[in-house]
């Protein structure tokens, strides 16, 4: 199933580039992000991160913007390969290579002060294994941290869901330049994921406590609407079901 997984998130690197390229464009955002990473990295410089599903760099790059260093990692070529592009751009060296989340071979034990990722867990498809793998490889004191949610999960919508949703693919159409679809074969895909069918972050609070990590602090909502107007009007209608979790290894 990675491999198909690789398949559809290649297939989506461009469209996914866009988006970041318009979060960068956007001093609100990348201060919003900088904040919230520091929330589980404090205030300490030079901190070895491991960006896992990197995708075209986002978060490597604001790392590095933040004085860590990072290591990109994603299982997508085309994800890969964009990240190079940008790191390029933006005048940073940082190591990316393509990899499994859940088979980190290359990693030493005990090696990160941090792992983090966005969007990332519920397209896994052993996310307890990357959990376990996650904490293998950040040393004692080390933090998890995840930006995710609950996407795709069997739930009913509302009408004014239903009609936000479609305001969201307009400003997003206007602002990004992308279209927001999927074919019927991805969804078939997406579907099947473990993390798609389970209610979370509960069942993520119980793959982390069994990957050994202890202390794991949840917080919802956490990107508020005043913070970024825009952003809440194009992806506002996810935050119930979008979190942000601390983990850390004691």
């Amino acid at each position: 199933m990675l491999k198909e997984i690789s398949k559809y998130w290649t297939s989506s690197s461009e469209s996914y580039d866009k988006v970041i390229q318009t979060q960068f464009r956007s001093p609100k955002t990348i201060t919003l992000w900088k904040r919230l990473l520091m929330k589980g990295l404090g205030t300490k410089p030079g901190q070895k991160v491991l960006d896992v599903g990197t995708g075209p760099g986002f978060f490597s790059i604001l790392l590095s913007q933040m004085g860590h260093l990072p290591t990109a990692l994603d299982a997508s070529p085309g994800m890969i390969d964009r990240a190079a592009r940008n790191f390029k751009i933006y005048g940073y060296q940082v190591p990316a290579y393509v990899g499994d989340a859940a088979g980190l071979h290359k990693e030493l034990e005990d090696s990160f002060d941090a792992v983090v990722c966005r969007d990332v867990v519920w397209t896994l498809p052993d996310p307890q294994r990357a959990y376990a793998e996650w904490y293998r490889v950040l040393k004692p004191g080390g933090t998890l941290i995840i930006f995710d949610g609950n996407y795709l999960y069997k739930e009913s919508k509302t009408v004014f869901r239903r009609l936000w949703y479609a305001l969201s693919w307009t400003l997003i159409l206007l602002t990004e330049q992308r279209i927001r679809q999927r074919s019927s074969q991805d969804k078939e895909l997406l579907s099947g994921l473990p993390f798609v069918n389970v209610l979370r972050p509960k069942a993520d609070e119980a793959a982390l406590r069994q990957a050994g990590f202890r202390s794991i602090d949840v917080q919802r909502n956490f990107i508020p609407a005043r913070a970024m107007p825009l952003n809440y009007l194009k992806y506002g209608y996810q935050n119930a079901n979008r979190f942000m979790i601390l983990a850390k290894k004691e």
